[in-house]
């Protein structure tokens, strides 16, 4: 009987860190893609879609900073921190890290995800 609520534990341990995982990626990637569609307006209809359109970083980095922060308040995700975040004129690259939450083991540990989105030209 012992042996069985210890694989019940380890199970539920390693479920509850798998879907907290899956929840932080999914804030990160939907972070990221706010923040590329920052890209500079009067160029893209000066111009049209061209290679030559970029991204504003700064408009770019304070899109993903705002999205991080409303999807923090709205979830569930305690002690979720921005590890780095760049912003490029082509890139938004956001790297997030939370610690682990577990129903049994207390363990010493953090998650840390990481997402990427790019600006392209295909044409």
């Amino acid at each position: 009987m012992a042996v069985a609520l210890l694989a019940v534990s380890v199970a539920t341990d390693a479920a509850l860190a798998f879907v907290q995982r899956s929840a932080l990626q999914a804030r990160a990637d939907a972070a990221v893609l706010a923040g590329v569609q920052a890209i500079d307006i009067d160029a893209y209809y000066g111009y049209g879609a061209t290679s030559a359109t970029a991204l504003v970083p700064s408009e770019a980095r304070a899109r993903v900073l705002s999205h991080l922060q409303r999807s923090v308040e709205t979830t569930d995700i305690s002690g979720a921190s921005i590890v780095s975040l760049v912003a490029t004129p082509n890139i938004v690259h956001v790297r997030i890290e939370a610690p682990v939450r577990t129903a049994f083991w207390p363990v010493q540990a953090a998650i840390s995800v990481e997402s990427q989105a790019q600006l392209d030209y295909v044409g």
